[in-house]
């Protein structure tokens, strides 16, 4: 099964899509799940280790929600015309890595920083964790999606799913911040 296209567009094949998006889904869940258990089982974290753990943790964030801002700063200039949607995929495309290595490095030095797994504020941001990386995956999909488009104009069922993985981004990653921040003053 293909999903729609014009005359002369790539054609994405959706079925395959969607089964590489729960095949990652799963794994990342797994991975997040894993991460969590970590950190209710870790013990004993030496005052040398959680500070490491900070560390990478701010650093982490820096790359990963800066490569985000990064990213949705170059989505605006597409939307102002002040680029082409070609040059703004192909600015985003090597804002992945960096983004993908913070969030990776967000997880694994949460491990050591003894977060409050009991805590509402704690579980949200987990959630939010979750919600983003599968925001992220599913991303993947839609730069396939906007890549075949060229600068061609986009459908509104595209500028809406472009506009809605741009919005729960932020969302997650401005209240998983803040969340990191209030729980780092208790």
């Amino acid at each position: 099964m293909l999903g729609e296209s014009d005359a002369g567009r790539v054609m994405v094949p959706t079925r395959d899509s969607w089964r590489l998006f729960c095949g990652y889904a799963l794994l990342a869940t797994g991975a997040l799940a894993g991460a969590v258990w970590i950190a209710a089982h870790a013990q004993h974290i030496s005052p040398a280790v959680h500070t490491a753990g900070l560390f990478i943790h701010l650093a982490s964030l820096v790359l990963g929600f800066g490569g985000v801002l990064i990213a949705d700063s170059l989505a605006l200039r597409w939307v102002a015309r002040r680029t082409t949607l070609s040059e703004t995929l192909q600015g985003m495309s090597r804002l992945h890595l960096p983004i993908w290595l913070g969030l990776a490095g967000l997880v694994g030095s949460g491990c050591v920083l003894e977060p409050n797994l009991s805590s509402t504020m704690t579980q949200t941001k987990l959630v939010m964790v979750l919600v983003l990386t599968l925001n992220g995956i599913q991303a993947t999909a839609l730069s396939r999606r906007l890549r075949g488009q060229e600068d061609a104009r986009l459908t509104p069922g595209l500028l809406a799913w472009s506009a809605t993985t741009g919005l729960v981004s932020q969302v997650c990653w401005w209240t998983a911040t803040a969340i990191g921040f209030l729980n780092a003053q208790h």
